[in-house]
């Protein structure tokens, strides 16, 4: 039996659910469309999160929004794995300098990691972990230091490497980290300046070795096993054909084009969503009324004229 009330119910939840799927896709379009709201440098973009790569020469040096530009990549050769590191040169002109410096001097061949903690980073770069006394590794450096160098659209993502420091935001110099999983917290206090492009499961692998822990409260971090770095070197992608010497460019591009973005569009999307669900069940119930009206009137009347022709 057909209920126009049952009817109108039915009707106003397609509606409902029409204008939701629209919405929906609207605020993916426009956040994927639309320009990210992080302000960033001229020549560099924001670098969170990112995935794969492609390689252009310095004659083809192009730049977008949506790409970070990374010259020069160091290869990690540990008795654990390897991992290989870009460079943000860029961003990190200071920093990336100095840690090439000592790359191409040898000074970090044979130094380990001294510093593991899972699920943050993984640390190494103190020249004094070459020695047999674990109690002194962490102290050390090259003898130099570098100024703090941030850069807001260079972030702690998942592999970034960054240098380690004392409480002076000055006093970096040899000792670095790399993140195991995005670490934010570090954000604007330390200075990034590479990103693992190859090798993730390595840095995984350090970050899960065993600790002395509670055992030896003054090596809680410090890894057990000796986790070394027998090589460092600078090398570029091998259809780059250059002998490391030359830098590349190589730009990564994101893999979330919505972020935060997504989040505002999805959110305002929601509340025109909102807006207009009220509307129509507003005006549905208006009908409604209206139709119960009608029919409460029609249904007096002809009682009307009923009793009157009785």
């Amino acid at each position: 039996m057909y209920d126009p009330v049952v009817a109108d119910i039915i009707g106003s939840l397609r509606m409902v659910f029409a204008v939701l799927v629209l919405v929906t896709l609207f605020g993916g379009l426009a956040a994927d469309c639309l320009p990210s709201m992080a302000t960033v440098a001229e020549g560099q973009t924001q670098s969170e999160p990112l995935t794969g790569f492609q390689t252009h020469s310095d004659d083809n040096n192009t730049t977008d929004a949506n790409k970070t530009i990374i010259v020069n990549t160091v290869l990690i050769s540990t008795n654990w794995g390897d991992m290989l590191l870009g460079m943000y040169d860029v961003g990190a002109p200071i920093t990336v300098g100095n840690f090439l410096n000592l790359t191409r001097s040898g000074f970090y061949n044979g130094i380990k990691f001294h510093r593991i903690i899972d699920d943050f980073v993984i640390q190494t770069g103190d020249p004094n972990t070459k020695n047999n006394n674990p109690y002194d590794d962490g102290m050390g450096g090259s003898g130099k230091t570098i100024p703090l160098e941030v850069d807001p659209a260079i972030t702690h993502i998942d592999g970034a490497v960054g240098m380690a420091r004392s409480s002076d935001p000055n006093s970096a110099s040899s000792q670095f980290y790399i993140c195991d999983g995005p670490q934010h917290g570090l954000d604007g206090n330390y200075a990034v300046f590479g990103v693992v492009i190859d090798g993730l499961d390595t840095v995984r692998k350090i970050a899960q070795a065993p600790t002395y822990g509670n055992k030896r409260p003054m090596l809680k971090d410090h890894p057990i096993d000796d986790i070394i770095m027998n090589s460092v070197t600078v090398r570029p992608l091998e259809d780059n054909g250059t002998d490391g010497s030359e830098s590349f460019l190589e730009t990564f591009e994101r893999t979330n084009p919505v972020g935060f973005d997504g989040l505002v569009y999805g959110l305002a999307g929601l509340a025109l969503a909102t807006g207009l669900v009220t509307v129509l069940v507003i005006r549905r119930s208006r009908r409604l009324r209206a139709r119960r009206g009608a029919r409460f009137m029609q249904a007096e009347e002809t009682y009307e004229v009923e009793t009157l022709e009785q």
